[in-house]
């Protein structure tokens, strides 16, 4: 089957059958009252099913069970089962609730076995880019550290309807992109799957009648699934002689622009609270979807699609100045 036939058939397929899914899962929630009830931080007014992300597991489960073959076992064991794990302790935090130091505990240990298994390529990484002065324990440490924000930030950021899910589409559509271009077509194709479920999950997540929340399952999921593939990217974009069409800094630079409003806005949520004298794990109302929200007085979708229009701006920067790297790099081989 010719590749872009590939693409566009686990495209559909996980789209409609994640579409076909979610009426079951809403009427699930219902029947058992699996709801989210608002309280006095809430951006809604009413009950809504927060187990959406079910969706993503099982289309990434099913899609990785009949691909299992095209993979590296070993890595796929490691990223599978850090991303059984936080789907799972996010499930249970949805339906019972979960101290934040247990989920913290979960992250840590999910995030020991990918960074472990991918050691090598982030030493390759980290010699090939502009982070080689930073000795590699410290920038193993760096890369453990980062991906442990990234995941938070991009919890904290399904505060609203819609938007975790378009900043976590646009993630994996340059995924998508970049393992194509890299002959990874196992994760480009997983990377289409993930984003078929996560349309099929907006066409509810904006719905007033069949609204559900993603919830931590999701949001969990999604947070490591980047973390993984953003690994998964340097060691094949960078450290891989014969696919060796992004250098490090090139990576770098679109790592920057992928995670750079997620992050912007959970480290400047962290400082707002310490001005504040507050605890920097205490809730609020300051994100930046918040701020534009009460501030501004805007509905869950004008804020969502604004800042998924700036998240897509910032991407695109970063591609013309990768294009421009690559210009200038060849211009000095000649």
């Amino acid at each position: 089957m010719e590749i872009y036939t590939q693409l566009f058939f686990v495209f559909a397929l996980s789209l409609l059958g994640s579409t076909a899914l979610m009426p079951l899962l809403i009427g699930f929630a219902r029947r058992n009252q699996l709801l989210d009830i608002p309280n006095l931080r809430s951006s809604h007014a009413i009950q809504v099913p927060r187990i959406g992300g079910v969706v993503f597991f099982v289309a990434v489960a099913v899609f990785v069970i009949g691909a299992r073959k095209e993979f590296d076992p070993q890595g796929l064991g490691f990223m599978f089962a850090g991303a059984l794990l936080l789907f799972a302790i996010g499930l249970y935090d949805d339906l019972r609730s979960v101290k934040p130091l247990v989920k913290l505990f979960a992250q840590i240990v999910a995030l020991l076995g990918i960074v472990r298994f991918y050691e090598g390529a982030i030493e390759n990484f980290r010699l090939a880019s502009i982070f080689e002065w930073i000795p590699p324990g410290v920038f193993q440490l760096l890369v453990f550290a980062f991906f442990l924000v990234l995941i938070n930030a991009i919890n904290l950021m399904d505060g609203i309807d819609g938007l975790a899910a378009m900043i976590s589409i646009n993630f994996f559509a340059v995924m998508a992109i970049f393992f194509y271009r890299s002959e990874q077509d196992h994760y480009a194709l997983l990377s289409l799957v993930i984003i078929g479920s996560i349309i099929a999950f907006l066409f509810f997540n904006l719905s007033f009648r069949h609204k559900v929340f993603m919830g931590d399952c999701g949001s969990l999921l999604l947070g490591y699934l980047m973390c993984g593939f953003s690994l998964q990217l340097m060691d094949s974009g960078c450290c891989d002689p014969a696919l060796n069409e992004l250098s490090a800094n090139e990576i770098s630079l679109i790592f920057f622009a992928l995670f750079s409003l997620p992050v912007f806005d959970l480290i400047r949520v962290i400082f707002v609270r310490l001005y504040n004298g507050k605890r920097i794990f205490q809730a609020d109302r300051n994100h930046l979807h918040h701020v534009i929200l009460d501030q501004m007085g805007r509905s869950h979708l004008f804020t969502a699609t604004l800042l998924f229009t700036v998240h897509v701006s910032i991407i695109i920067l970063a591609l013309v100045a990768m294009n421009e790297i690559g210009i200038a790099d060849e211009s000095a081989v000649f």
